[in-house]
Parts: C-alpha cells; sequence; structure tokens
C-alpha cells in the first residue's frame, strides 16, 4: 500500500522505539531494535523536539522561520524533504499510521 506524499496540513509524531542524547547540542537518535543510530544538525535536532507531539507540518515550519533565518517556501520544502526521510526509516508517522494509543499517549 503506498502512503500518500506529507504536506503542510499532514500532522506528524515521532514513533516509539528510539532512544535519544544530546551531543554538543544535536540530537543523536538509536533504535536498539534497528541496530540503527540517526544523528540530526542542529536546525534537524530542533524537528526531532517538536516531533516528541503531534504537530503539523505547517507549524513545525511557524516555529522554524520564527527561530531561524529560512524563508517558508524553503523552510516547507527541506521540513518536507526531512521528515519523508525520517518516515521512510520508520522514525516519524502520521496518524492514522501511527496508532491512537501512541499518539494519545504523548498529548501533553
Amino acid at each position: 500500500m503506498s502512503r500518500a506524499a506529507l504536506s503542510s496540513a499532514t500532522v506528524v509524531i515521532r514513533n516509539r522505539g528510539f532512544s535519544e542524547a544530546a551531543v554538543d547540542q544535536e540530537i543523536v537518535a538509536f533504535s536498539v531494535e534497528k541496530g540503527a543510530c540517526y544523528g540530526f544538525n542542529p536546525v534537524g535536532s530542533r524537528i526531532w523536539q517538536l516531533l516528541a507531539n503531534p504537530i503539523s507540518v505547517a507549524e513545525i515550519c511557524k516555529t522554524l522561520v520564527g527561530e531561524y533565518e529560512v524563508d517558508p517556501e524553503t523552510c516547507e520544502r527541506e521540513v518536507l524533504k526531512l521528515l519523508e526521510e525520517l518516515r521512510a526509516e520508520g522514525m516519524v508517522a502520521s496518524p492514522p499510521e501511527a496508532s491512537p494509543e501512541i499518539v494519545n499517549k504523548r498529548r501533553p
């Protein structure tokens, strides 16, 4: 089954099963189950933090445009690219791909 492409309206959340550590103000996320380690630059680290709770791509971009010197179009293009890569690696999902149990447990 093919997944729909992500858009600015898509709500995303990081999947469970990844541990993380801060290394020099950057996040390293790793999965013991997959035997994989992923390093994020500072902007990627900020996105990973935002993905702790369900959030739309538009909200991620709004936050990043306010915190970094980036225009909205470039931000959206780059965020969507990263999120598609993370989704391909099983690191993020968009409900209903994420189980409701996982999504509901993460809401503040």
